[in-house]
């Protein structure tokens, strides 16, 4: 199944993607939040990349709970649920970007400050954990 991944924050989201027989994410990019404007993109996103299912990351505090900012990724994956058709599924992105931060210096490129690949890669480590899962 091709799923894509969406690391959902109030500036910016990050977009990753996985291969139909769903062994490995990528990261694809990184788009300004703009409300209605991005929920299009996204659906046009969905068809041209033949894609089955989505999954948003839910900002989750190290007790479970919720975060402040959970909410608006709830409202924005139900209306793009509403707007594709696809089931979206929402997952806990507890250290997702601590985890994409790691791999991306592993990866020997050098960073200053907040990384412009970091949202998507984030969303990429989202994505192959999912996978992953499902795989057991």
């Amino acid at each position: 199944m091709r799923w894509m991944a969406i690391d959902h924050g109030t500036k910016k989201i990050g977009i990753a993607f996985c291969d139909e027989l769903e062994i490995i994410s990528s990261p694809y990019g990184i788009w300004p939040m703009e409300g209605e404007a991005t929920l299009q993109k996204l659906a046009e996103l969905v068809v041209a990349e033949n894609v089955q299912a989505i999954l948003v990351g839910l900002p989750l505090h190290k007790d479970g709970n919720e975060s402040a900012t959970a909410p608006h990724a709830r409202k924005f994956g139900l209306a793009l649920a509403q707007r594709t058709g696809l089931n979206v599924e929402f997952v806990n992105e507890h250290l997702t970007s601590c985890e994409a931060k790691r791999l991306l210096s592993l990866s020997g490129k050098k960073h200053k400050g907040k990384d412009k690949n970091l949202d998507s890669a984030a969303a990429a480590v989202l994505l192959q954990a999912h996978i992953t899962s499902r795989q057991k």
